[in-house]
């Protein structure tokens, strides 16, 4: 009888790749119309254990790193109106566990607290390994999982505004946000090569 394959990073500690990773929202905006943004600046580590199940996740992303390709409008997301970047400069995801998931191949359900404006509540992320390879600038060191995951969260939960009211009815900003991963982990720490280039996380 064949053995499955062992999939997923093994056991250690995995970092986040903000080079290679997009850390995308998508949000009802001026009532009938969709916008879609990311954060650029991230940083995380993964704590990969023998038992999977108690493998540890966190995550931080930079508040103010918010873009959604309009600057005016990424302003005001800043602003004590949103965000409100000045008093609460991190948004954090940390893992309090997983179970697998009957979603598809390799997907498992991972549970944790994200804080969000001062505000900590728990999500779950529908998740899947994706696949792995070598990274490309450095083949020889270092090595690369992949991994997709989403899920939804109400702003008015975490206390964040909406931006009032449009003269045709509805507010500014939905309420229901969707939120859609795509995550690579790597075994080095990119923060030695991020500086090389320049590039902050």
């Amino acid at each position: 009888m064949t053995s499955t394959p062992e999939i997923g990073p093994g056991p250690g500690t995995w970092y986040l790749d903000p080079l290679h990773s997009s850390l995308i929202f998508v949000a009802h905006y001026l009532r009938f119309g969709r916008v879609q943004g990311t954060f650029g600046r991230a940083r995380g580590q993964v704590l990969v254990t023998g038992d999977p199940a108690r493998s540890e996740v966190e995550v931080v992303l930079d508040a103010a790193s918010v873009n959604t390709g309009v600057g005016a409008r990424d302003a005001h997301l800043r602003s004590a109106d949103f965000l409100d970047v000045d008093h609460h400069p991190e948004i954090r995801f940390a893992s309090t566990g997983l179970e697998p998931s009957r979603r598809g191949q390799h997907s498992f359900r991972l549970f944790g607290d994200l804080t969000i404006h001062g505000t900590t509540l728990p999500v779950t992320l529908d998740s899947r390994w994706v696949g792995e390879s070598p990274d490309y600038v450095s083949p020889d060191d270092t090595y690369g999982h992949f991994f997709s995951a989403n899920t939804r969260i109400r702003l008015s939960d975490f206390g964040v505004g909406d931006g009032g009211e449009v003269p045709w009815g509805g507010r500014l900003v939905g309420d229901t946000v969707d939120i859609v991963l795509e995550v690579r982990l790597q075994n080095q720490d990119p923060r030695p090569f991020l500086q090389q280039i320049g590039h902050t996380a």
